[in-house]
């Protein structure tokens, strides 16, 4: 981990102390923070990077859709811990309906770390890859008047720098690799959150919202982030560049 980029901190749902103790430890070498939690609260989780769960201390909900909001909630990995054996069909609900990001059973810390490590490193660098795609290069970009530095993941409104969520900063490079395109809900849904469900949907106009409240000069009369009703939204850039010389 590179200590120029944008922080990351875990949340660890669990009641093992020792457990919380030696990952800490372990994830400080690599330059990421962690928070404990006996339940996952939803103001931690728009600001964490991702979620590790203890289902040997604390069990999922039993409702569903409990578990898919915290999926749309979290704009990085979720993985869960376990020191039982779960059914297969159990472990592939995990994946398949629930959209979650490893299964680590019976496992020694270094190995829970370095998949933690990993996991983060892929949601980090995706929206550089996006961004790539789309025939970027691969370090500045500027977006009207907002310059995004891809290796620090910082974003600045002119001489100002902005604090974004994981998920406002994953939802403004969506935007801005596919600007001056009329976007629905459910394309960004599908890119930012990796599944379509009714509950990711819902929370979308409030993440939009907040980031419209940080990029906007006017927030209630946005000349960038705008909503096509019946649509969806639509990201208006007339400049969009990525030579580094217009990024101070």
């Amino acid at each position: 981990m590179e200590e120029e980029q944008m922080p990351l901190e875990i949340l660890l749902i669990s009641q093992d102390l020792q457990l919380a103790n030696k990952l800490e430890k372990m994830l400080n070498s690599f330059n990421i923070k962690m928070r404990v939690s006996f339940e996952p609260l939803e103001h931690l989780l728009q600001q964490i990077s991702g979620v590790v769960w203890d289902l040997s201390s604390i069990s999922l909900p039993n409702n569903a859709s409990e578990i898919q909001i915290m999926r749309s909630q979290v704009a990085g990995p979720i993985l869960l811990l376990d020191k039982t054996d779960e059914p297969v069909e159990t472990i592939c609900r995990y994946f398949l309906s629930y959209h979650l990001d490893d299964y680590i059973q019976k496992s020694s810390i270094k190995e829970v770390a370095a998949r933690i490590v990993q996991k983060l490193w892929v949601y980090q660098n995706k929206d550089r890859l996006q961004i790539n795609k789309q025939g970027q290069a691969n370090s500045n970009l500027t977006a009207g008047h907002l310059k995004i530095d891809l290796n620090k993941f910082q974003v600045n409104n002119g001489h100002n720098r902005l604090s974004l969520s994981p998920i406002e900063y994953k939802l403004l490079l969506f935007f801005i690799s596919h600007s001056n395109t009329v976007l629905s809900r459910t394309q960004i849904a599908s890119a930012v959150w990796g599944n379509t469900g009714g509950a990711t949907l819902r929370i979308i106009d409030t993440h939009i919202s907040n980031l419209r409240k940080k990029i906007e000069k006017q927030p209630k009369n946005p000349q960038m982030l705008k909503t096509i009703r019946g649509f969806g939204y639509l990201f208006k850039v007339e400049n969009k560049t990525a030579d580094a010389s217009h990024v101070k």
